[in-house]
């Protein structure tokens, strides 16, 4: 693996040093992409490289823009600039950039100005410039301010207000939102709270942020409650809107060593929140100075029963300090309390004890347990997963329990943990056992996986999900398709459901076929090949046969047994033309004729031929005056882009119907360069005997052309 990344960034390393410019663009692009991907949780495996992707950024803006190598450079310094970098962004945004490279440049622009101590003033300037510009488009100005965003200074300050005042809306949003930032609204807020009230409710998620930021964190868990004193509600409201650091503290104070429980409970919420004290703090360390006072405090809470401030006690300690020494606390608050609200909290802060633990405590053990099983309480499922996410395996026989005896919801959340360690193979027989006894519907998904799907494998199947086979051979085969691995039993099961003469069997072995989530997933597209003929003949009668009974499939209803051999005709469409053209001249309703039609479609554009079988067919459908004028109007487009000549005698017939749109379809067919000079008096006149309004769409087309041909 060492040797892969370090050929990689060699290869990478000499497409940036090379003299094509287009080579070192794409190397950028290629970078860019990587940093992107970034936010899906995966390293840049290019970040070792990173001086000489700035490098080359610098040297492409240093020469003529090419095939956008300004807008890749620009792009990378974006992530990378440096204070340095200033001058050279500065050079494009004089140099009268396009919209979309003065976007990028603005926002390396911010990146360069909050790496210097001291903001570069040519672009500060130039950003500035921009930001204040009324003849430049909104979108400019914005990306101007949002460069400016990161920058604490007085002009830049005089910046937002002078553009928060503008009469333009969206600009005064944009300038709003970031005087919300903690130390700008300490000075702006009556200003930003008098523009805002000008904005109707619909002014766009920027406005939604302003406004929430003007309302401030009230708390975590008492909005809507307030302290019983004046006193205590006024150190609210400076604790939420500060002057000063030390006012902000002084009010934090003097909530926590209150003995108003909503008042203790609202300071524990602000010092366990990101939203809270140290948001609004100018110097948020200072926040940790009260780490020692606030644990105990919130211990204490919980200690002298001070209802009903224990759940913020209970976050406040999970979030900052959990000690292994809270196991009496807890059992104590889990063996008195009737409140869900607090059992939450207090379960997630069992998980902090019990992950800090190498042995864990029993008694808390067993406390989670019997939760599990008490009807009154509401936090079933998270007892579920904290013992199974603490204890892996040793938490089985709990959860086992909770199988055989748990509520279905209960036993849902069991299942998906139990799998979820491992548990399918120590007791793969008792969660088959309770899957089944669902009825193929869980009664609950946690985190939105089907425990079914989870213990017996996915998928059920696509149109007859939920149908279970009564026949227990059929059963069995069925369970062999869903599991992951293939080999000649996995056929064996197949051949068993394709031959067994069961709607639902067939159809469920068939969506196993055609799926990519069935025997491709399994085996690769080798693993459709050994029931590749069987699968044709289900096909074939499947689609001459009527509809299937409704109640085999919950969701497609008769339907199901078309949809199935529909999809699985989509799969072999291309290889099997004969089979394509005898089910589009067979259709035994119109939904099965459209959704072949658009197989054939599909076939035609990824041919160089047209089969001849398909093109018969396509006729026969355009001429049976029996089927409806929007298919055979479908028919003779498509014999119209059919690749090679086999349709043009066919075309030819369609000229004659009296139908214009058929008409104008097939003429549209004919007007190929190869063949227009054959037909042009037949075009001619059709042309001339055609209606002037409401047209189908091909009459304008060869009138068009007939002009450009004159």
């Amino acid at each position: 693996m060492r040797d892969d990344e370090s050929s990689r960034l060699d290869e990478f390393g000499v497409r940036l040093e090379s003299d094509d410019v287009d080579v070192v663009r794409r190397a950028l692009d290629d970078y860019q992409q990587a940093q992107a991907d970034t936010r899906w949780g995966v390293d840049n495996p290019y970040r070792p490289l990173d001086d000489e992707v700035r490098s080359a950024a610098r040297d492409l803006l240093g020469r003529p823009s090419s095939g956008g190598s300004h807008e890749s450079a620009l792009t990378v310094l974006w992530h990378l600039a440096e204070e340095e970098d200033a001058d050279l962004i500065a050079d494009v945004l004089e140099g009268a950039p396009d919209a979309v490279e003065r976007e990028t440049a603005l926002r390396a622009a911010g990146t360069a100005l909050a790496e210097g101590e001291e903001p570069n003033r040519r672009l500060l300037g130039l950003i500035t410039a921009t930001a204040l510009d009324e003849s430049l488009d909104t979108r400019d100005r914005k990306d101007a301010l949002r460069s400016l965003a990161d920058l604490d200074s007085p002009e830049v300050e005089d910046v937002m207000i002078r553009v928060g005042e503008s009469s333009e809306r969206e600009l005064q949003v944009c300038a709003a939102w970031h005087l919300t930032m903690p130390r700008r609204l300490r000075v702006h807020r009556d200003r930003v709270t008098r523009i805002a009230k000008s904005w109707p409710k619909d002014a766009g998620w920027e406005a939604e942020h302003v406004r929430e930021a003007l309302a401030g964190f009230h708390s975590t868990y008492w909005k809507g409650t307030e302290p019983d004193r004046p006193a205590l509600r006024q150190a609210h409201d400076e604790l939420m809107f500060p002057t000063d650091d030390e006012e902000c503290l002084r009010a934090f104070v003097t909530l926590l060593r209150s003995e108003d429980p909503v008042a203790v409970g609202i300071a524990l919420d602000h010092y366990a929140s990101w939203e809270g004290l140290r948001r609004v703090l100018e110097d948020e360390e200072r926040a940790d100075a009260y780490l020692i006072e606030v644990s105990a405090r919130a211990r204490e809470v919980l200690r002298r029963r001070m209802s009903p401030a224990e759940v913020s006690a209970l976050n406040m300690i999970r979030a900052t300090d959990v000690e292994h020494g809270d196991v009496d606390l807890l059992l104590d608050v889990l063996t008195r309390t009737d409140s869900d609200g607090v059992r939450h909290e207090a379960l997630w802060m069992a998980r902090g004890v019990l992950d800090a633990s190498e042995v864990k405590d029993e008694r808390l053990v067993a406390m989670l347990g019997t939760l599990i099983f008490e009807p009154s309480v509401g936090t079933k499922e998270t007892a579920i997963r904290v013992l199974a996410d603490s204890l892996g395996a040793a938490a089985d026989e709990i959860l086992l329990r909770a199988l055989r005896e748990g509520e279905p919801k209960v036993q849902a959340h069991a299942s998906y943990h139990l799998v979820g360690t491992g548990g399918l193979d120590r007791h793969r027989a008792t969660l088959e056992e309770v899957a089944e006894s669902w009825g193929g519907r869980p009664p609950e998904c946690p985190w939105g996986r089907n425990p079914i799907d989870m213990i017996f494998g996915a998928p059920h199947s696509i149109h007859w999900e939920g149908h279970r086979l009564a026949n227990p051979e059929l059963y069995r085969a069925h369970k062999r398709l869903r599991a992951p691995a293939v080999d000649e039993s996995y056929h064996r099961a197949l051949r068993t459901l394709l031959e067994s003469g069961d709607q639902a069997a067939v159809g469920i072995a068939l969506d196993h076929w055609w799926s990519p989530a069935g025997a491709e997933r399994r085996g690769g597209e080798e693993a459709r090949e050994p029931e590749r003929a069987l699968v044709l003949d289900r096909i074939g009668e499947a689609l001459r046969q009527p509809p299937s009974p409704a109640e085999l499939s919950r969701d497609y209803g008769p339907m199901a047994k078309h949809l199935t051999a529909l999809s699985a005709l989509d799969v072999v469409a291309a290889q099997e033309p004969s089979l394509l053209a005898e089910v589009l001249e067979t259709a035994t309703s119109d939904h099965i004729r459209e959704r072949t039609l658009d197989s054939v479609e599909t076939v035609f554009k990824n041919a160089e031929n047209a089969d001849p079988r398909l093109v018969k067919a396509l006729g026969k459908v355009a001429s049976d005056e029996n089927v409806p004028l929007p298919d055979r109007v479908t028919a003779v487009r498509l014999l119209a882009r059919s690749p090679g000549t086999d349709s043009v005698d066919l075309l030819v017939r369609a000229t004659h119907c009296p139908e214009v749109e058929l008409q104008a379809a097939a003429a549209w067919g004919l007007m190929r360069e190869e063949l227009i000079e054959d037909h042009r008096t037949v075009l001619v006149g059709l042309s001339a005997n055609w209606p002037v309004d409401d047209v189908p769409r091909e009459v304008e087309w060869v009138r068009d052309k007939l002009d450009d041909l004159e």
